[in-house]
């Protein structure tokens, strides 16, 4: 791991304006897109919409490119293409050491990112996340580069990845031979790239809460993307996090961040909204933790809130 402290000999400390003309200088010279994946099921598709159209409000004009297998309906996909994306089918890649049926076991797929080899660089980033700062200038940094998981390890969440068609050959023939710590692409890529380059944290700003002193769990200020760890915003109700409704996944629970998702929402076009809408599975499994919340008499409180959130009046089937 190493961070990056100059760039073709301009240090990153130089003032602001030199960077951003070094910045401007090899932007012009490479062709760059912003990527995302979704596979196996639409569970994320309201997310990828979010993501593209948060890029979108913090006036970038890059390319959107987004991956997805078969498990995407046509009406999903006019919608992913309404929010800015170009979509591109793929056969997924099976993750060869996660659990049959497990949440990561086609995480492999995100190996296709390589075969983009239309665009010298790519920034991927996960269809749970939203932008809240315009990113561009990190199309500069090289391959791979990433933030930390923790003081070794990077998150795979945003990457700098650089597509290359022998890379993704060579990736694919050690797949089955170098051991993934989580079972899935994350795993994974921290073997192939043991030398990385590291992004500052507030790129991917993970919403975990594990310190003391924030009750609340109030997002710091700056970050440049929220990555919504736990129960993603749209399958609660928009009133609070949903995650306050059960104890272990208080870690994740953050009105704040809740609050910058739906203000993206609030900004797409109404057409793009329907996209997010609940299911009456989404809404009973809502409904179910509560009431739990209540019965147990959660000392935070969220489950006393009149919740108006007018989607649990529209359920799709």
């Amino acid at each position: 791991m190493q961070e990056a402290k100059e760039f073709r000999g301009i240090p990153w400390q130089h003032s602001i304006f030199q960077q951003e003309k070094l910045i401007d200088n090899i932007l012009y010279h490479q062709r760059v897109a912003y990527a995302t994946v979704i596979h196996s099921s639409e569970a994320y598709v309201c997310g990828a919409i979010a993501l593209a159209q948060s890029i979108i409000q913090k006036n970038s004009t890059r390319d959107l490119v987004l991956l997805h297998d078969s498990s995407l309906s046509p009406q999903s996909l006019v919608g992913l293409r309404s929010a800015g994306w170009k979509t591109k089918l793929i056969q997924p890649i099976r993750s060869p050491f996660a659990r049959k049926n497990s949440y990561n076991e086609w995480n492999y797929s995100k190996l296709r990112l390589w075969q983009l080899t239309d665009y010298d660089k790519v920034i991927f980033i996960d269809a749970d996340l939203i932008v809240l700062r315009n990113i561009d200038k990190f199309f500069a940094y090289p391959q791979l580069s990433a933030a930390p998981n923790d003081g070794v390890l990077f998150n795979s969440g945003i990457m700098v990845i650089e597509p290359s068609t022998c890379l993704f050959e060579e990736m694919m023939s050690k797949r089955d031979k170098l051991f993934s710590y989580n079972g899935g692409d994350q795993g994974f890529l921290n073997e192939v790239f043991t030398w990385w380059h590291r992004l500052p944290t507030r790129l991917n700003y993970l919403k975990i809460f594990k310190e003391q002193g924030n009750p609340d769990h109030e997002i710091q200020k700056g970050p440049y993307t929220i990555h919504f760890l736990g129960l993603k915003p749209w399958a609660c109700y928009r009133d609070y996090d949903c995650n306050w409704d059960m104890v272990d996944r208080h870690v994740f629970a953050s009105d704040s961040a809740h609050r910058s998702w739906w203000r993206v929402y609030d900004a797409m076009p109404r057409k793009l909204q329907k996209y997010c809408g609940l299911t009456k599975h989404m809404d009973a499994r809502i409904r179910k933790w509560r009431g739990k919340a209540k019965n147990a008499n959660l000392p935070d409180g969220h489950w006393k809130i009149n919740v108006k959130d007018p989607r649990q009046n529209h359920l799709n089937k």
